[in-house]
């Protein structure tokens, strides 16, 4: 088989796996990684074919800015075939032109490739383009032998592509080591930012402790319809968490919440330039951490329930996958005004979190699909049975088609909502 024909059964065969979703990223940010989570491999990374010669390593010992990064090992002396660590991303066909950067470490490396990969709506193949190139400039030149250094380039994105593809790879021997992945659509940046500041315009600050906190208030839509107040739902953001979910999470108060829901969105804070944890916990928090998500959780409610009327018995969590510990860990607080969550595409990790026995008179939703290949379902099956066996109030419901908001998004969210409101 020749290497052209084995390189195209590489990308077929790469998109059949969906990794990700719209809502899950900064809306100008395709990626941003650099690595630090991940077993045997990054999360949502996978490695292209077995090759002989070639030594794919996930190195948790060598990093730019973290400890890990990711390394092709050719000793192999041929270009072909080409090895490729490489991750796929979905594209909603907005955009025309994409930045892609990464740091490289390169010792006697001949040719590598920071490649872009783009596919149809059918996971067919329509062009890749390099984006930067590593090693040799031209034949009869030495291998080339650098610590970290910032490769980058722009391409343009064919008018078809329906998925992108940012594939790391190796032609010719030697080893390279990648860091700090970024791929950004740069042919909009100015209307985003007009866009981030009139919704910085809307956002309220709250003191934690002596640092300050941010969240996004959505009004009920109604006046309150209750002696007892509304209904509140706080929501924790998945990828970075920042303001730029707002408009889904506004078409969530629209379309998911009943009339008498306010919805205050939280906004992650950047301690960090390389910070691993979006939502910092009492368990996570490092010593730059000036205030947790507990802490910030609990000064949201306490704000809000100075200027409207609140029901204590109705304040819920809704979390999806960078988001999902945080939740956790603000549920199983020993004292919490929280008395519900809806958790979403998140992983469960109960060695980390305060014990399971806090949430019994509380209740939690669990939303997860069987082909998640980011947060593995068995993560959200494990947390059902845990919860279920200590006596907590507990939900799993299954949808199909892998990590992100697919399907009947506004509709799965709104039948968990309901649940956690029905406590009978």
């Amino acid at each position: 088989m020749n290497h052209l024909i084995r390189y195209a059964i590489t990308l077929t065969t790469l998109a059949l796996i969906s990794t990700e979703t719209a809502y899950t990223q900064n809306p100008n940010v395709l990626l941003d990684d650099s690595f630090e989570e991940g077993k045997t491999a990054p999360d949502g990374w996978q490695r292209g074919a077995k090759i002989s010669g070639v030594r794919y390593v996930y190195d948790k010992g060598r990093g730019k800015t973290g400890k890990r990064s990711l390394s092709l090992q050719k000793s192999a002396r041929r270009y072909f075939p080409i090895a490729q660590w490489y991750r796929i991303l979905p594209y909603s066909g907005k955009h025309t032109s994409l930045k892609v950067s990464g740091q490289v470490r390169a010792q006697q490396a001949t040719k590598a490739i920071l490649d872009v990969q783009f596919l149809d709506e059918n996971g067919n193949q329509i062009g890749h383009k390099w984006a930067s190139y590593i090693g040799a400039k031209k034949a009869g030149d030495a291998p080339v032998s650098h610590d970290w250094k910032e490769y980058s380039g722009e391409v343009s994105i064919p008018a078809k592509t329906r998925q992108i593809v940012v594939a790391l790879q190796i032609y010719g021997p030697g080893k390279v080591w990648f860091d700090d992945i970024e791929a950004t659509f740069v042919d909009s940046m100015a209307a985003t930012t007009d866009k981030k500041d009139k919704e910085k315009e809307n956002e309220i600050e709250v003191k934690v402790g002596k640092a300050t906190g941010r969240y996004l208030l959505v009004p009920s839509k109604t006046k309150q319809t209750s002696s007892r107040g509304h209904a509140l739902l706080i929501v924790l953001p998945g990828g970075n968490g920042s303001a730029d979910f707002h408009p889904f999470v506004k078409r969530i108060h629209e379309h998911a919440l009943s009339k008498d829901f306010i919805l205050a969105q939280l906004i992650a804070r950047q301690w960090t330039k390389y910070q691993r944890v979006v939502w910092p916990t009492e368990d996570s928090k490092t010593s730059v951490v000036k205030y947790t998500t507990e802490e910030l959780v609990a000064a949201v409610i306490e704000d809000i329930s100075k200027k409207q009327k609140i029901d204590a018995s109705q304040i819920y969590l809704l979390a999806w996958s960078s988001g999902g510990p945080a939740a956790y860990a603000t549920l199983l607080q020993k004292k919490t005004q929280v008395s519900g969550a809806l958790i979403a595409m998140s992983v469960f990790k109960p060695k980390q979190l305060p014990e399971v026995t806090n949430a019994k008179n509380r209740s939690i939703y669990l939303l997860h699909s069987q082909q998640d290949l980011i947060c593995p379902y068995w993560m959200a099956k494990s947390a059902h049975d845990t919860f279920t066996n200590a006596g907590v109030r507990t939900n799993l419901v299954d949808y199909p088609g892998g990590h992100g908001w697919k399907g009947n998004v506004y509709g799965n969210i709104r039948k968990g909502i309901d649940w956690l409101q029905n406590t009978k």
